[in-house]
């Protein structure tokens, strides 16, 4: 998304490509203030296919910690592995902070496409775009639902490339 500030009139320009008729003008919500949620999202690769989420109104190294203790206390006698892909807010291997039933196995920078996570976040993205929320106690509930909606094992299992679920057993670190 593009973003300026008009000069002479003070308003905030926002331009996007959205689909529409054939010569019909497409218009869509937008707004010129902003609070801002973060989703973190975690697929189960191996197993039942879960999905995992937490909705934080902040992102930063201890706020990751915290879902990474979530994702861990769910099977607390299971060692998960997390497939990560190196954002600058995710924990290192070596941070005391990790889980001790947790291990990260980190994805090459700058590779989305290999990420399953960034296909469900697409998902999320498509059915919450051009739409204003007056909270963002209504946005997270409307994306819980929309993460219900792709939480049946089949519709995660679609999601996972088939070498992932190898590749993070295999790679499991000590």
């Amino acid at each position: 998304m593009l973003e300026s500030d008009c000069r002479h009139c003070r308003n905030q320009i926002v331009v996007d490509q959205v689909w529409g008729r054939r010569g019909v003008r497409v218009h869509a919500p937008y707004a010129t203030k902003y609070k801002w949620g973060y989703l973190h999202e975690a697929l189960e690769v191996d197993g039942a296919h879960r999905v995992e989420l937490l909705f934080t109104p902040a992102i930063d190294r201890d706020i990751h910690a915290i879902f990474l203790r979530q994702i861990a206390a769910r099977e607390p006698q299971a060692l998960h592995v997390v497939i990560a892909d190196q954002a600058g807010f995710h924990l290192p291997a070596d941070d005391g902070r990790l889980p001790a039933n947790l291990r990260l196995l980190p994805l090459p920078p700058y590779s989305p496409e290999l990420n399953p996570v960034e296909r469900f976040g697409g998902l999320l993205k498509a059915r919450t775009a051009n739409r204003l929320y007056p909270t963002l106690h209504r946005l997270e509930e409307h994306l819980i639902a929309i993460a219900r909606d792709w939480s049946a094992p089949a519709k995660v299992a679609g999601l996972i490339h088939g070498w992932l679920s190898a590749a993070a057993n295999f790679s499991v670190p000590a």
